[in-house]
């Protein structure tokens, strides 16, 4: 065998094995996310929309997608990371309690911090600055066929979903729960 062929196979050995690697990363980071990551639960509202090419999965929003940001917060437009500070309230629901666009320094004990993504930021005259806020948690494959009959329970608000989330404000589904039991279950790989 020739040295430029050699090279070649060692060449396409270590492409291979940096694939490999990144590909392991990846799948390890979710499954730490989803075994260490401090649980919430939070209260989905109804969506509509539906793809026929990602198969059964089903659309989630919640409260803290529409926020109100910050007053005369200028700075922050489609694309920026935004950190969203929940506070468990006194009948159990997580409501958001600030919104920066720095994780905060110190935050209180008790309270979660989100990190997510603007889509897009509306400044009306006279009206406070709000933001539609996108935090990898929007969608969930189900089990195909029960679609539809999850999607009638968010509309009849039985569904809350379980987020895990990291130190860093990285959320993952961990499950969805209907009526404070829980239905469907992310699995780990």
């Amino acid at each position: 065998m020739t040295t430029s062929r050699r090279n070649l196979w060692v060449g396409i050995a270590v492409v291979a094995c940096v694939q490999t690697a990144v590909l392991g990363w990846m799948i390890w980071d979710r499954v730490q996310l989803l075994t260490y990551g401090r649980e919430i639960e939070l209260e989905v509202v109804p969506v509509d929309p539906r793809s026929l090419f990602r198969g059964d999965y089903v659309i989630l929003n919640y409260g803290l997608s529409r926020l109100e940001l910050p007053q005369g917060e200028t700075t922050l437009d489609r694309g920026d990371t935004v950190h969203v500070t929940l506070r468990q309230g006194a009948e159990g629901a997580w409501e958001v309690a600030g919104v920066s666009a720095a994780a905060p320094d110190n935050t209180p004990a008790g309270d979660v911090v989100l990190k997510g993504r603007i889509r897009y930021a509306s400044r009306p005259a006279g009206a406070a600055p709000t933001a539609n806020v996108s935090y990898g948690i929007e969608s969930f494959f189900v089990p195909e066929g029960t679609g539809r009959d999850i999607e009638k329970l968010v509309r009849e608000k039985k569904l809350s979903a379980l987020i895990a989330v990291d130190a860093d404000g990285n959320a993952g589904i961990k499950g969805l729960i209907v009526d404070g039991k829980r239905v469907y279950e992310e699995p780990l790989l």
